[in-house]
């Protein structure tokens, strides 16, 4: 059985953006910190390969209800190719499984290579990859050498940029959406200029809205006390605000009914300003406390006396409610 304990009060429901080192996998970035600072629950928004560095988001508490929201805008990555040698991993952890010849290569030609990459394309996962088949993580499969097949999934690639070229490298920058495998990419671009290749160095700049400038590298995070890291914590209506949520303001009897689960009239939320009945949005407080987060349905959703929905109602958090010590971590890509 899961131990119970209260909040502690020093942590809110909010967000920290970490720059995770070479070496750890995000999972294990999660389990130092919830063993340093034991918060009711810990997660991160998406998944980082233990080789790759870079912007790590982390959700605490009821953060870890929204993870799939709060990591669902683009990323930007930059990344080193290195040609004439395939590995299992596409990666620099894994064992080569293929070598080519690397053509001679220009800058103009690199660049070519790179922007052909952009773009909505199908794509899917790799063998050594955290994507779940019947509940299994694919790369415990090919450490077995069992294959498993998934099915190619719409990623979009926005722009790309040849950042630098040595003698069988190639460094850029891309942006992508989530689920965008990069070692895939990599393996993509290699090809592309007539060789094999794989993803050398990996750091993700930007989780959108989330940045590198503002993340704190984990030694940093732990050395402070968990008084000072709650300071350091993005609350989580701020968070969802940048994430491109707007937010409807609603009188205490409001929050009150939505919490207790009534289903309200729409009119409730289209205040003056408040843009049109699309997608998701934020009910708070007027002292800014979260309530909900809602989601008009699409017209064909819509009945009689519904049009929205409730994606998660956040209780009073003054009730002291208790919440299982648990470590939530929403799996993403890389």
């Amino acid at each position: 059985m899961s131990r119970r304990r209260r909040k502690p009060d020093f942590f809110d429901d909010g967000v920290l953006v970490v720059d995770k080192p070479a070496g750890p996998t995000s999972h294990d970035v999660v389990e130092r910190l919830r063993r340093r600072f034991r918060p009711a629950k810990l997660g991160h928004t998406g998944t980082l390969d233990p080789f790759a560095t870079g912007v790590l988001v982390l959700a605490f508490n009821r953060a870890t209800r929204m993870s799939n929201m709060l990591g669902s805008g683009k990323k930007v990555y930059a990344g080193t190719v290195s040609l004439g040698k395939a590995t299992d991993t596409g990666d620099p952890t894994g064992e080569v499984t293929e070598t080519a010849p690397v053509p001679q290569i220009g800058p103009e030609q690199a660049a070519e290579a790179l922007a052909a990459l952009e773009g909505e394309r199908q794509q899917a996962p790799p063998a050594y990859s955290a994507a779940k088949h019947q509940g299994k993580p694919l790369y415990a499969y090919a450490r077995q050498g069992v294959a498993v097949e998934k099915p190619a999934r719409a990623i979009n690639v926005g722009q790309t940029k040849l950042v630098a070229m040595e003698p069988g490298e190639i460094a850029f920058e891309l942006t992508c959406s989530k689920g965008t495998y990069v070692r895939s990419l990599a393996e993509d671009l290699a090809r592309g200029l007539g060789t094999v290749g794989h993803l050398k160095q990996l750091r993700r700049l930007a989780s959108a809205p989330f940045s590198l400038g503002e993340a704190l590298e984990l030694d940093e995070a732990l050395d402070l006390s968990p008084q000072e890291l709650a300071g350091r914590l993005i609350g989580l209506s701020q968070a969802l605000e940048r994430a491109g949520l707007p937010a409807v303001e609603v009188d205490a009897d409001t929050a009150w009914q939505l919490r207790q689960g009534m289903i309200l009239p729409r009119e409730i939320f289209l205040t003056p300003g408040s843009g049109p009945a699309l997608g998701a949005f934020m009910v708070l407080t007027p002292e800014g406390e979260l309530v909900a987060v809602l989601r008009w349905l699409e017209p064909g959703e819509r009945r009689p006396g519904r049009d929205y929905e409730s994606m998660r109602v956040f209780p009073e958090q003054d009730q002291g409610e208790l919440e299982e010590q648990t470590s939530a971590s929403a799996t993403g890509a890389e």
